[in-house]
């Protein structure tokens, strides 16, 4: 059953500030605690999360009650993700595009079959490797000139510290999210379907519409975290992918900084993001046949 108008004033009746706002929150912050994630417990604590949110380099936001109790703080930055550039597959797609332009008009020629023979072999490993391979070596002067520009990259680039991608893709990545375990009986006394968390309601009502707000003012696809988990279970990670709806990327490939090791790379697409939103606001609540 879909969200009531009540669940919904309590969920809207929350305050979400930023954590350089409010002087007071250098104090409120001392209340987080987290049995499962203390490094994040004692992480908002630190005077560098309020450098970096004055600086600007990490946005820190904490969701309170009216009251100004904590339930949880989370934070943004933008980010991106790519498509490794895989030396082997490019060599590969030159080779056969370059068989595939020298084909002539003679089909029972030797020079045909054999260059068809291998278009044929790989263009099907090709294409779900670097699906737009097709405009990319169109002979046109424009296409033809990135062509060229793309090879001499590769022989001319000298700097090791450049990383070549096949593509990149716009994303913002959750840096932190954690909830208060200080906050749980408040969140419980709110007599909240027993199946909704504290912290999916957040997501969904807050930090899904943040992230479409920011999609409004400069380009974004993804959304993307690591998840610090070291359950044996992997029960953090199950988490974001059943109840967030994230998933493991097998194409998609990220940046991770010495502050993420031995964590997770999970993400989604926003626009996938904002239709989940609506499925959530739809099931909210146990069907009568469920009761």
């Amino acid at each position: 059953m879909r969200i009531t108008q009540q669940q919904l004033s309590i969920l809207d009746s929350f305050i979400v500030e930023r954590l350089r706002d409010n002087a007071d929150n250098a104090l409120v912050v001392n209340s987080f605690a987290s049995v499962k994630n203390p490094f994040l417990a004692e992480r908002i604590k630190q005077e560098d999360s309020l450098h970096r949110d004055l600086s600007g380099t990490t946005a820190y936001y904490l969701v309170k009650t009216q009251k100004g109790e904590l339930l949880l703080y989370f934070s943004l930055k933008c980010g991106e993700l790519y498509v490794n550039l895989d030396k082997q597959k490019m060599d590969l797609a030159i080779n056969t595009y370059n068989a595939l332009s020298m084909l002539d008009h003679d089909k029972e020629s030797t020079e045909y079959k054999n260059a068809f023979k291998f278009l044929s072999d790989n263009i099907k490993e090709i294409k779900s490797y670097w699906p737009d391979i097709d405009a990319f070596f169109a002979d046109s002067p424009i296409l033809l000139s990135k062509k060229n520009q793309y090879l001499m990259e590769l022989q001319n680039e000298i700097n090791n510290n450049m990383q070549r991608v096949l593509r990149t893709y716009p994303a913002i990545e959750i840096v932190e999210f954690c909830v208060n375990d200080n906050a749980k009986s408040i969140w419980k006394s709110l007599n909240m379907p027993p199946k909704r968390r504290l912290g999916e309601c957040i997501f969904w009502h807050y930090i899904v519409p943040k992230i479409q707000a920011i999609q409004e003012l400069i380009g974004c696809q993804y959304i993307y975290l690591f998840a610090a988990d070291s359950t044996s279970d992997r029960y953090l990670e199950n988490y974001y992918k059943t109840v967030l709806k994230f998933e493991k990327p097998e194409a998609l490939g990220a940046n991770k900084p010495q502050y993420d090791f031995n964590c997770s790379f999970l993400c989604q697409e926003l626009n996938k993001m904002i239709k989940e939103r609506d499925l959530f606001y739809n099931d909210f609540n146990p069907d009568e046949d469920e009761v």
